[in-house]
């Protein structure tokens, strides 16, 4: 037996010791296997529900609009485009037909050349073309609402996206709204039955009408 005193042994520089971090859960043991699908989000999980557009990069599932909140809007934008285009309409064919006269056997309208009645009228249909642009173009491309959308509460946005159109996609919508209405009006109802809600011109323009 020796007469020196035990003294307790440390690790040396090559096993530093490290003491264990605070609230820090033990290391498995050798050779275990986490269950199948642990840490993994359940399927389905950040996706919209059907009839819902999620938006892009984060944010609450938004309905897409229906359809007669569509039409509600494009009644009401085509009625602001009728009151402004009735005052200088009305005031420009009053203006032009003041002086003309109506033969009672002929029925023939004789004068009525007045230059600043028939400005007026072609005025009206100017001033429609200018704000239907500002409406349809400018407004919703850059707030994703014309006018009649804002009163209904719904709009315009990019479908890959969420963000708004801008001037340039919301030009290309416009004229494929109404080549494609034109062609065929099935463009307007294809909203009744398509999973976004979408109309062609929608498709084509990659934007889809959602609920604000």
């Amino acid at each position: 037996m020796s007469d020196q005193p035990q003294y307790p042994s440390y690790p040396g520089p090559e096993q530093p010791l490290t003491p264990p971090a605070a609230n820090q859960p033990p290391p498995p043991p050798p050779g275990y296997q986490p269950p199948p699908g642990y840490g993994q989000a359940p399927q389905g999980y950040g996706q919209s529900p059907p009839g819902y557009f999620q938006g892009y990069p984060t944010g609450p599932a938004t309905p897409y609009a229906s359809w007669w909140s569509r039409v509600g809007a494009t009644v009401i934008d085509l009625l602001i485009g009728i009151a402004i285009a009735v005052i200088p309409l009305v005031a420009g064919a009053i203006i032009a037909f003041k002086d003309a006269e109506v033969d009672p056997v002929t029925s023939e309208i004789s004068g009525g050349d007045n230059g600043v009645g028939v400005v007026l009228m072609g005025l009206s249909y100017l001033l429609v073309f200018v704000f239907t642009i500002w409406n349809s173009v400018f407004r919703q491309g850059r707030k994703g609402q014309s006018l009649g959308k804002s009163v209904v509460g719904i709009q315009v946005v990019r479908a890959d996206t969420g963000q708004f159109l801008g001037a340039g996609t919301g030009f290309l919508r416009w004229p494929m709204a109404s080549i494609l209405g034109g062609i065929c009006f099935l463009d307007y109802l294809w909203p009744l039955w398509d999973g976004k809600n979408q109309t062609w011109h929608d498709m084509v323009a990659g934007s889809v009408v959602t609920t604000k």
